[in-house]
């Protein structure tokens, strides 16, 4: 007995929601600074440990060495090709609209290369391959640590930016 689909295509895709604890001290700065200027700095610092952990998996994803072009014929006899890439190639970084106020959401995905979640997760007829999570969970704290060291930097940019701001107003 076969194995159907349910659901659409976020169905398979696996997130993993990381959230910043145990900074009070970064969280009352932040506050201090201001919405706007908060949300800045948080999307870059968000937006820089996506990209780490996009190069980490884009190092431990599978590469086959073929041809990546596919191509097949059609009911009317054309013949139709597709060429997706390597899914090394297709890993992107990218930022999503947050469902709950004060969060910023940067996913990890597999883009175009549909094929990186059925090694991901396996099929019936193919045993599971992960690289995607085991990867997460290798390079999780590294990513945290990015995070906050772009905290603590944009922090102290705009702390410098609004003191000088200051001081030439005055």
């Amino acid at each position: 007995m076969a194995r159907r689909h349910q659901g659409g295509p976020r169905s398979f895709t696996q997130a993993t929601r990381t959230e910043l604890q145990g900074v009070p001290e970064l969280k009352a700065a932040l506050e201090e600074l201001g919405a706007e200027v908060a949300t800045k700095i948080g999307v870059s610092a968000n937006r820089k440990a996506a990209v780490m952990m996009r190069d980490k998996m884009k190092q431990a994803a599978p590469r086959s060495t073929g041809s990546t072009r596919k191509s097949w014929r059609r009911k009317d006899g054309s013949v139709q090709t597709a060429d997706y890439g390597h899914l090394q190639d297709n890993l992107r970084a990218s930022r999503r609209k947050a469902r709950k106020e004060g969060s910023i959401v940067h996913l990890v995905t597999v883009g175009k290369a549909w094929w990186g979640l059925l090694v991901e997760y396996g099929t019936i007829k193919m045993a599971a391959r992960p690289w995607m999570r085991p990867t997460f969970d290798a390079n999780v704290q590294g990513a945290i640590d990015v995070q906050v060291e772009e905290l603590n930097k944009g922090i102290r940019r705009a702390a410098r930016r609004i003191k000088g701001a200051k001081v030439k107003g005055a």
